[in-house]
C-alpha cells in the first residue's frame, strides 16, 4: 500500500510540472512568432533605392505617342539651412509611347531607382492631350494603386505639361509647389480635382472639369505660372473650353465651394471712380421645375457677404443710401456676369459643369428618370434666372474717400 501511495505521488507530481511547462512553451512560441514581424522590410525597398517623383505631366506629340515626363527629388542637392542653392534640388525625366502606360516604361529604363509616387501632388495635362481625351490616361490613374487619390491634376492651357514643369519659380524650390499654392492663394480647394474628376464623371448628366494654369511673362525676362481658371471636358473625356478665373468663381459661388472673392465695379455716375468690395461668406440655393414637353427652369439665389476693399468715388459710404446704392449696383451686375458665364457654358460648350443634373435627380427624381437620356439636349436651352443679394457689412475705417478732389 506505501508503495501504491509513493506511485501516485510521483505522477501527480510529475502531471503538475508537465502541466507547468505548458505556459511557458506557449510564451516562448509567441515570443518566436513576434520576432517574424520585427523583420526589416520585407521588399527590401530601402530609401536609398527609391527616387520620389514630386510632379509628372502628359503629352501628345506630333506622331501621336505620349510623351511622359516627371519632376524628381533630390535630396543630397536639398538646402536645408536657408539661402539660394546653386544646384537645383531637382531633374526631369521622360519616357515616350503609344498609350500612357508605355510611355511610363519607357521613363523607368532610364532611372536608377524604383519609382515612388506617394509625393506627387501635381499632374499636368497637355492641351493637345485634353483635346483629344483623357480616357485612356484616367483608366490607367485608377488602376495604379501609387496614385494619390488627393492629387490636383492640371490642364496646361496653351502649353504642353512638360513646359510647365520646366518653369522655375522664385519662391519656391521645387516649382511643382507653387501651382498648389497659387491655387491655394486664389481661394481654391487644392487636392481635390482627382477626386472630383472622378465623381463628376461617374455622376449621370454632369461634366468634369480641372483646374487650368498657363505660362505668363513675369516681372522680369523669366516665365512664370499664372492660374488660368477652369478646364471643361465633355462625356468623352475631351477639352472642350475653359472658364477664366472670375467665371470659375461664380462657377464655384454655384456649387457652394467658393471661399473668398474680389470684386470691382465702375460708378459713371459717382465721379467714375471704382469701388472694390472683398466678399469671405457665400451662399447658394438651386431649385428647379420641370413642366410639359421637359421643359426645365432653374432658379439661382447667390448671397454673400463681405467689405469694401477701396473706394474712388465720390460717394460717402458712411452713408446708408450711399452704401445701399452701391449693393444695390453689385447685386445687379454680379447677376448679370453670374448668367452670362451660365449662358457661355450652356450655348458654346454644352456640357453641365454646374450641377443642374444633380439637383434634378434630387429634387424630381422620377422626372429625372424620364429625361436623363436626353439631357445632352435639354441643357442647352434649359431657362436659368438668377439672383445676387450680398451685404457689404464693413467700409473701412472712413466713409467718404479719404484723399477729396482739389
Amino acid at each position: 500500500m506505501v508503495g501504491y501511495a509513493d506511485a501516485a505521488k510521483r505522477e501527480t507530481r510529475r502531471r503538475i510540472q508537465m502541466t507547468s511547462r505548458i505556459p511557458r512553451i506557449i510564451a516562448i512560441l509567441c515570443s518566436a512568432s513576434c520576432i517574424v514581424f520585427l523583420t526589416g522590410c520585407w521588399d527590401r525597398e530601402e530609401l536609398s533605392d527609391r527616387v520620389f517623383d514630386l510632379a509628372a505631366s502628359a503629352d501628345l506629340q506630333q506622331d501621336g505617342t505620349i510623351l511622359t515626363s516627371a519632376q524628381f527629388f533630390i535630396p543630397s542637392r536639398a538646402n536645408t539651412t536657408g539661402g539660394a542653392s546653386a544646384e537645383k534640388p531637382f531633374f526631369i525625366e521622360s519616357g515616350s509611347g503609344h498609350s500612357y502606360f508605355e510611355s511610363i516604361q519607357m521613363m523607368r529604363q532610364k532611372l536608377s531607382r524604383i519609382v515612388t509616387r506617394g509625393h506627387r501632388r501635381n499632374f499636368y495635362i497637355g492641351e493637345d492631350l485634353a483635346k483629344k481625351g483623357v480616357y485612356d490616361m484616367m483608366d490607367a490613374f485608377t488602376r495604379d494603386p501609387g496614385n494619390r487619390i488627393r492629387m490636383d491634376i492640371w490642364v496646361a492651357k496653351g502649353n504642353r505639361g512638360s513646359e510647365v514643369l520646366e518653369v522655375p519659380y522664385p519662391l519656391e524650390k521645387i516649382p511643382s509647389v507653387a501651382s498648389v499654392k497659387i491655387h491655394r492663394a486664389v481661394g481654391g480647394s487644392t487636392g481635390t480635382s482627382y477626386l472630383s474628376f472622378l465623381l463628376d464623371s461617374s455622376d449621370e448628366g454632369s461634366c468634369p472639369t480641372l483646374p487650368a494654369v498657363d505660362i505668363v511673362p513675369g516681372a522680369s525676362s523669366q516665365r512664370t505660372i499664372r492660374f488660368y481658371g477652369r478646364a471643361l471636358f465633355n462625356r468623352d473625356y475631351q477639352l472642350v473650353g475653359y472658364l477664366n478665373f472670375i467665371e470659375a468663381s461664380y462657377r464655384l459661388w454655384i456649387l457652394n465651394g467658393l471661399k473668398y472673392l474680389d470684386l470691382a465695379e465702375r460708378f459713371p455716375d459717382k465721379g467714375g471712380g471704382i469701388v472694390g468690395v472683398h466678399l469671405t461668406q457665400f451662399g447658394s440655393k438651386v431649385t428647379s421645375s420641370i413642366s410639359g414637353a421637359n421643359k426645365v427652369k432653374i432658379q439661382i439665389v447667390l448671397t454673400g457677404g463681405g467689405q469694401i476693399g477701396e473706394n474712388e468715388t465720390k460717394l460717402d459710404l458712411s452713408k446708408r443710401e450711399d452704401l445701399q446704392l452701391v449693393q444695390d449696383r453689385f447685386n445687379a451686375k454680379t447677376s448679370k456676369y453670374v448668367e452670362d458665364m451660365i449662358k457661355k457654358v450652356q450655348k458654346q460648350y454644352g456640357t453641365d459643369v454646374l450641377g443642374f443634373s444633380s439637383t434634378l435627380n434630387r429634387q424630381h427624381p422620377h422626372a429625372w428618370e424620364q429625361i436623363k437620356g436626353q439631357w445632352e439636349t435639354i441643357f442647352p436651352n434649359v431657362e436659368v434666372t438668377v439672383s445676387v443679394h450680398l451685404k457689404l457689412k464693413h467700409i473701412g475705417l472712413v466713409g467718404p474717400a479719404l484723399i477729396r478732389e482739389k
